[in-house]
């Protein structure tokens, strides 16, 4: 994708909130934490400088930086486990819209792009959608939805003709497909192999290349 490219239909520049879920260490190298991989990734793939600690944005880990001069992009390591994320995210999407230019329009607000683990994808496939869709069991997923639609940011966001989005990581299921909770969870919390993480960080193209078609839509 080449950095022009990323405007809207009108051809009017867009700020991008783009958040990963996973887990905190011992686990932030775990298949359940290819989301913080893959942002990572991307901060390389941008050259954004390196990520800092910030209080109001959940204490999350946090860089920012512009494509071009018109792209306002920030990545957001959530700092909450996995299964708790939604409170951390929806306070810092919010701190987002608070300083964004945009954030004071009545036209549109800042796209919230989540970026998770995905059993139901084969190893390295990345599927972009729509944030608000069926979450399949991922309770990362579901815990952001929620807290969208407890704090009244879901129904603002799509009344402010901002974009909800996805993306997931493929990491397939445990040997057998067995659906057991344990089998799953001792997979999700397993190491990500080697070959997997490097084919995971070589996806910040492709993740730009698929957040630039939807959004400029």
């Amino acid at each position: 994708m080449s950095s022009d490219e990323l405007r809207d239909e009108k051809g009017e520049a867009v700020s991008v909130f783009i958040v990963s879920l996973g887990n905190p260490p011992p686990h932030d190298q775990s298949r359940h934490s290819a989301g913080h991989i893959l942002l990572k990734a991307l901060q390389s793939h941008l050259g954004f400088p390196a990520f800092r600690r910030f209080r109001p944005f959940g204490n999350s880990l946090v860089t920012e930086g512009k494509v071009a001069d018109h792209v306002n992009i920030m990545l957001c390591q959530c700092a909450a486990s996995m299964n708790e994320s939604g409170d951390v995210v929806a306070k810092a999407y919010r701190q987002f819209v608070s300083a964004s230019a945009t954030g004071s329009q009545d036209d549109g607000w800042p796209t919230l792009v989540v970026l998770h683990d995905e059993m139901e994808l084969a190893p390295g496939q990345l599927r972009l959608g729509t944030g608000s869709a069926s979450a399949k069991g991922h309770n990362g997923l579901k815990s952001v939805q929620q807290s969208l639609r407890s704090t009244g940011l879901g129904g603002r966001l799509a009344a402010k003709n901002g974009k909800f989005l996805r993306v997931g990581f493929g990491i397939g299921r445990p040997a057998g497909s067995t659906r057991k909770k344990e089998d799953v969870s001792a997979f999700v919390l397993g190491q990500l192999p080697e070959s997997e993480r490097e084919e995971l960080e070589g996806c910040a193209e492709d993740l730009m290349d698929l957040l630039e078609e939807e959004i400029t839509k």
